[in-house]
């Protein structure tokens, strides 16, 4: 599986490397981004802890002037029964524009606690793929994701449509913008099955037993097959000034097909309302 990994990086660098040399996403000098994001409740795919999952996420990134970047960013739980500081991601990648074209390359590995009941903990590392048409009417965007965790691997896809809208005039401070939109995902959740089965909370503090999720051989097979996992409503929300950027997100996530949703201690099949807002200072 490393192998595979390690196979997909490589192409995807290259790729990126000879884009870079036709793309007009250089900037005039390298930077750094610091940042940090308060998320009411993680989900992903539609998917998230029976609990809500609030999480603080602060983020170190370093980006240079033709699009390669490395990002690290850590987790602090705010959860009920499980606060703490759960882990670190790391993620190098590239991002480019050429005319109306943007998208991005990531390659993400997680090191997140045993212990942790993250959404995201059962992903140890995931190769993820963007790109968008920014165009005056609307932006139809399109992605995908292959994720490697304990319980299998997973292939994810999604598609959407989004719009900017810009509220102020201008080359006016603080400029105000807005950007709805809608999306669909599908693909596999071998993460969830994984989720359910070794880090579902279910009550249950860190340090003590926990009271695991029954799963059945039947889940397994469920999260195997490919379908349509959620539809997501976001409206972000920026406002820009200076070296500043804060964003703030309301969004409405509906799951679909969930592995198992009439246990104990899992996930209600139930549309999934939070709200993320962060602040990034660029020098």
């Amino acid at each position: 599986m490393n192998k595979k990994i390690s196979l997909i990086v490589c192409l995807l660098t290259s790729v990126g490397y000879v884009y870079s040399q036709s793309s007009d996403s250089s900037q005039e000098k390298n930077s750094f981004k610091v940042g940090i994001e308060y998320n009411s409740n993680q989900t992903y795919a539609g998917r998230t802890d029976s609990l809500r999952l609030p999480v603080i996420q602060p983020s170190l990134q370093f980006v240079t002037r033709v699009g390669f970047y490395i990002k690290t960013g850590g987790y602090f739980n705010l959860s009920k029964y499980n606060k703490g500081f759960d882990g670190v991601a790391i993620e190098p990648g590239y991002e480019f524009s050429k005319n109306n074209w943007n998208g991005s390359i990531s390659l993400t590995k997680n090191f997140i606690s045993d212990s942790s009941n993250l959404i995201v903990a059962p992903i140890k590392t995931s190769v993820e793929i963007y790109l968008g048409n920014d165009n005056k009417i609307i932006t139809p965007y399109i992605g995908g994701e292959f994720m490697s965790g304990t319980e299998g691997n997973d292939i994810i896809v999604y598609a959407g449509l989004s719009k900017l809208i810009t509220l102020t005039e201008d080359d006016h401070e603080p400029s105000v913008t807005i950007e709805p939109s809608l999306s669909v995902t599908g693909g596999t959740q071998n993460f969830y099955f994984s989720f359910l089965k070794n880090y579902a909370v279910y009550g249950q503090p860190k340090g003590k037993s926990r009271n695991s999720v029954p799963v059945t051989q039947t889940n397994k097979k469920q999260s195997e097959q490919f379908n349509l996992l959620s539809t997501a409503l976001e409206m972000p929300i920026t406002v820009t000034k200076g070296k500043f950027e804060w964003t703030t997100t309301p969004a409405c996530e509906v799951p679909h097909n969930l592995v198992d949703k009439s246990g104990a201690g899992v996930q209600e099949a139930k549309s999934v309302v939070y709200v993320k807002t962060g602040l990034v200072y660029t020098f």
